[in-house]
């Protein structure tokens, strides 16, 4: 055996080491439940926004708040705290439980919040989950249903 060959092995480990606590990192646990701590009121009105300008339907609630937990979770710190008082003052401008929202008036708001409104906006569908979700594609990963799909002009 040679030098490489426990390189390589020593890799596959890691690796291996790596998926198994990624798939646990991942389970159903992240989830929030009513037991579970509570968002601030900065994370509260990011994750309404969130669900106010997703893509999501009244119809695909549950996916919607996974996606809105998740965001605030993970980039819910580009916005916060320096933009909390802006965040806050767009969540109050939308309606109660408000869900993809399909135009808000950019005139009628100030400056900051306007470009706020922009950033996350753009934030948000910059994420594959979102893009394929308006795309009507499958899921990050599942393939197809026709392979052809590809080769063929637009309709």
């Amino acid at each position: 055996m040679s030098g490489n060959d426990l390189d390589r092995r020593e890799f596959v480990r890691v690796m291996m080491a790596l998926s198994a606590g990624l798939a646990v990192g991942c389970g159903p646990e992240g989830r929030r439940s009513s037991g579970e701590a509570r968002l601030s009121p900065d994370e509260q009105s990011l994750r309404m926004l969130v669900l106010a300008l997703g893509p999501w339907p009244d119809s695909e609630k549950e996916k919607a708040e996974d996606f809105a937990d998740r965001f605030v979770r993970y980039a819910g710190s580009l916005y916060l705290p320096d933009s909390a008082a802006t965040i806050q003052s767009l969540a109050g401008r939308l309606p109660a439980g408000a869900m993809a929202i399909e135009e808000i008036d950019l005139g009628n708001l100030p400056a900051e919040e306007r470009e706020v409104l922009t950033q996350l906006t753009q934030q948000i569908y910059s994420f594959i989950e979102v893009r394929f979700y308006v795309a009507s594609e499958p899921p990050w990963g599942r393939c197809l249903g026709e392979r052809t799909r590809y080769t063929r002009a637009p309709a």
